[in-house]
């Protein structure tokens, strides 16, 4: 069947009309029916559509019909038009293709059933008001939409696909390319197999998915799956809310993450890996530069093929490393930086600030200058050792030089509670050029071996002289028993010669019979003076009779020994804390120890006792000598009171002789 039809020009309606080329101008009714029919159609098409017109194409017989108000054109097999009103014109072209009103359906099963829609293509359907279907299979079934190209579909309001197998499938969708689709409302996916799913999400390239509410991917192969996520690059991947990739293979695994860089990982929540192969792995890191790491929460590597694997810890530089937690790091174990232009911190106890050179310098400088010993500090900031000479030798650091001193010096011994002169070895040591103390009653002065001579010296002197004078006072004890013996002769002569002496008077000395002595009571005294008695010889025959100034004279001298020798008994105190430190003020070593005002200084080797002796002296050899100078004191005791009662007996015998001198004078 000859299907090819021709438009010619019809002059009885003023249009053009559509014959088949088989047609004859001339002839049969029949004939003219056919040409008929093709005007009518040609008219349709090419006029505004003013009239109906039903148009066959095969060959069939046209035959006369009613004309109608609407204006539709419906053209094949089954092809449907609808008008409303006679102002809403349908096209329907093509087997069963259907319009609607103001509708246009061309194509083999063609559907634009949607108000004023457009349906192109076999198989096109676009049912929603005003959609687009253009191409084999195209679908726009919501309102307003638009489907481009075979097998595209746009199922949403106002969606739009364009491209094979394209899918708008929500309000506001757009799919652009080839199996494109875009899923979620307002979502946007652009390129071949790109695919937008959640709702304003945007895919764009090459197997891009944006697959979260908001969520863009841009680039072949990138995915965007966490809400409002961003996946920038070529196989980028954001993968959890509020995350960003970008760059070729960058991937945002936890909420939050960043990475940017290709192969970029960021995959600790909140993490930031910036750089080509770079990685943040622990929650709250960042990482900054090629193929730099951080593995652990709150890290931060900066730096190409830096690493962090400390909490809370900083890698600063190129392949620098912090694998300590809450360290920062400048380098690694075979590559040191300096810091450098850095400000100076507070020196507190509270301080955390870190200190510059120049503060540490200023600290090492100050332990020099206290360290003395000629200390110093070097370029590098090193403490030169100090030099100190001491009596055991010379030391360069403290602790031996303290050692040097414990070992030579008076040490306390805490347990015995005194100072200790053991020395090494030896369990006593001498003590020398020691200064004379004061002697005085409150000293505490440690005492050299010349006072100790000195005072050695006097006692011999004194117990040679005691001795003597035990020796005089007991001739004179016999002297005076003999002198008694005399006087008592004497006095029985007297008496026999007072007999015969009369008007001797009152102011004489007389003899007292009760008491066997001259007396010299006078008057209602019962004692009174003798004076201007001439000093009586003190030698070892002597029985002259003493007077005051020559007692008072050996009294003096054995105070002053008495006083000389208490003296030797004070000990040397308190040197430091724990050695026979020097006073100052005193000009003095003192034993004062802690609380305690004076200790005991032991193990002292005895020292010299000679005039010129500066050694002090041990406890035995002032035991020596207080035991001789108690010896002594007892017999100057003893010989005080012997001397005492010769004295009494001699002023006795000195009245009886001078009442005997009287008498015999006066019988003279």
């Amino acid at each position: 069947m000859n299907k090819i039809f021709k438009v010619i020009w019809n002059p009885a309606t003023g249009s053009y009309s559509v014959a088949s080329e088989t047609a004859k101008s001339r002839g049969k009714k029949s004939g003219r029916s056919k040409l008929l029919i093709s005007a009518l159609v040609a008219g349709g098409l090419l006029s505004s559509f003013g009239a109906s017109a039903s148009v066959s194409l095969d060959g069939g017989t046209y035959s006369d019909g009613t004309e109608l108000t609407d204006a539709w054109i419906a053209i094949g097999k089954g092809a449907k038009a609808s008008s409303v009103g006679g102002s809403t014109a349908s096209i329907s072209i093509g087997v069963n293709a259907i319009s609607a009103a103001g509708a246009t359906a061309v194509g083999y099963n063609s559907n634009a059933t949607g108000q004023s829609s457009v349906s192109m293509g076999q198989l096109s359907k676009a049912t929603g008001s005003r959609g687009v279907a253009i191409g084999s299979g195209a679908s726009a079934i919501g309102d307003y939409t638009v489907a481009l190209a075979v097998g595209s579909s746009a199922s949403g309001e106002s969606a739009v696909a364009i491209g094979q197998g394209s899918g708008a499938k929500n309000k506001g969708s757009v799919a652009l390319g080839n199996r494109a689709s875009s899923l979620g409302e307002k979502s946007v996916a652009l390129g071949v197999d790109s695919k937008a799913t959640g709702d304003d999400s945007l895919a764009l390239g090459r197997n891009a998915l944006g697959n979260s509410t908001g969520s863009i991917a841009m680039g072949a192969a990138s995915e965007a799956n966490g809400l409002y996520s961003l996946a920038l690059g070529a196989s980028s991947v954001a993968n959890a809310d509020n995350t960003v990739a970008l760059g070729y293979g960058a991937n945002a695994a936890k909420a939050g993450a960043m990475a940017f860089g290709q192969a970029g990982k960021a995959d600790g929540v909140n993490s930031i890996a910036l750089g080509n192969k770079s990685q943040s792995s622990g929650e709250n890191s960042i990482v900054l530069g090629q193929e730099s790491y951080a593995g652990s929460e709150k890290s931060i590597a900066i730096g190409s093929l830096s690493n962090v694997t400390g909490v809370n810890s900083v890698a600063l530089g190129t392949e620098s490393t912090a694998v300590e937690d809450n360290t920062v790091s400048v380098g690694n174990d075979t590559l040191q930086r300096k810091i450098v232009h850095m400000g100076k911190g507070d020196i507190s106890s509270t301080s955390t600030d870190a200190i510059n050179g120049s503060q540490l310098y200023d600290i090492s400088k100050s332990v020099a200058d206290r360290l003395g010993g000629g200390a110093s500090v070097s370029t590098a900031g090193v403490v030169n050792a100090p030099n100190y000479k001491l009596q055991s030798g010379n030391f360069n650091n403290v602790g031996d030089a303290l050692k040097g001193l414990d070992d030579n010096t008076l040490q306390w011994d805490s347990l015995k509670k005194v100072y200790s002169a053991k020395h090494g070895s030896d369990a006593t040591s001498k003590i020398t050029n020691v200064t004379a103390g004061e002697l005085n009653a409150s000293s505490t002065d440690a005492v050299n071996g010349s006072q100790l001579k000195t005072t050695n010296d006097n006692v011999a002197t004194n117990t040679t002289n005691i001795s003597n004078l035990t020796g005089e006072v007991a001739n004179n004890t016999t002297n005076i028993t003999n002198l008694t013996n005399d006087v008592a002769a004497n006095t029985t002569s007297i008496t026999n010669l007072a007999d015969t002496v009369t008007n001797l008077g009152e102011d004489a000395l007389k003899w007292d019979d009760t008491a066997g002595v001259f007396t010299a009571a006078h008057g209602t005294e019962a004692t009174n003076k003798i004076t201007n008695v001439t000093a009586g010889e003190l030698t070892e025959t002597s029985t002259d009779a003493v007077n005051g100034s020559q007692l008072k004279t050996t009294n003096d001298n054995v105070a002053t020994n008495t006083t000389s020798i208490t003296n030797l008994t004070d000990t040397v105190t308190n040197l430091g804390a724990d050695a026979l430190a020097w006073d100052d003020a005193s000009g003095a070593f003192t034993a004062k120890h802690g609380t305690e005002a004076t200790n005991k200084i032991t193990n002292v080797t005895a020292g010299e006792l000679t005039e010129t002796s500066t050694d002090a002296v041990n406890g035995s050899q002032l035991k020596t000598t207080n035991d001789n100078v108690a010896t002594n004191t007892t017999n100057i005791s003893n010989l005080t009171g012997e001397v005492a009662n010769n004295t009494t007996n001699i002023t006795n015998l000195t009245n009886d002789v001078a009442a005997n001198t009287t008498s015999i004078t006066n019988l003279a």
